[in-house]
């Protein structure tokens, strides 16, 4: 009995481990290299960082590890590829499902949609730069909820984090954020 639960577990883990595709494995062969340095360095330095990932006005895609001062640490532009916007998908999915459940969907923008429409990066000149922003309004009932829970450094899969470090569900561990002005919105991933 105690070994068909541990190889459960084990196997389980290993699907985990599966599911959370490298970015290395979602863009084209020619940007694997530079998405292989990004990844090497998001799990180098995974307990102080999060991952920002976002569609740009150029059709590509932007992935960024950064601080949680907001700094960039690394970054890389990419080709968007059906595994890439996948991902994407999957992370504003998540995201949104986490802000509605925690009751803080009235601070952002009230769809999918919108927090999908967002484009990072600089509009090209004579396009209206207003519909693909994510508008926010200030939350201090969001920064509070999300100290209080953040301080315990305990957040799982689903709910907000602040860095990698408050993930704590095993294949679950990256923090996310998607872009536009709710910089609260941040929240631990499979992706």
């Amino acid at each position: 009995m105690h070994s068909t639960l541990v190889s459960t577990f084990l196997l389980f883990i290993s699907l985990l481990s599966l599911i959370s595709a490298k970015y290395a494995d979602l863009v084209s062969p020619t940007e694997q290299p530079l998405a292989t340095e990004i990844d090497s360095f998001a799990v180098e330095h995974h307990a102080e960082v999060y991952h920002f990932i976002a569609k740009t006005y150029e059709d590509n895609i932007i992935i960024q590890i950064r601080y949680e001062n907001d700094t960039v640490a690394i970054e890389g532009y990419f080709t968007e590829t059906p595994a890439l916007l996948e991902d994407l998908e999957g992370v504003q999915k998540n995201i949104y499902a986490a802000t509605v459940q925690a009751g803080l969907d009235g601070y952002s923008e009230q769809s999918l949609e919108t927090l999908q429409s967002y484009r990072y990066g600089t509009p090209p000149e004579g396009e209206n730069h207003e519909e693909k922003r994510v508008l926010c309004r200030p939350c201090r009932e969001c920064l509070r909820d999300l100290n209080n829970h953040l301080e315990k450094k305990t957040s799982r899969c689903g709910q907000f984090c602040s860095v990698g470090a408050n993930c704590i569900t095993p294949g679950c561990q990256r923090c996310y954020y998607t872009g536009g002005e709710c910089r609260w919105q941040k929240s631990c991933q499979i992706w």
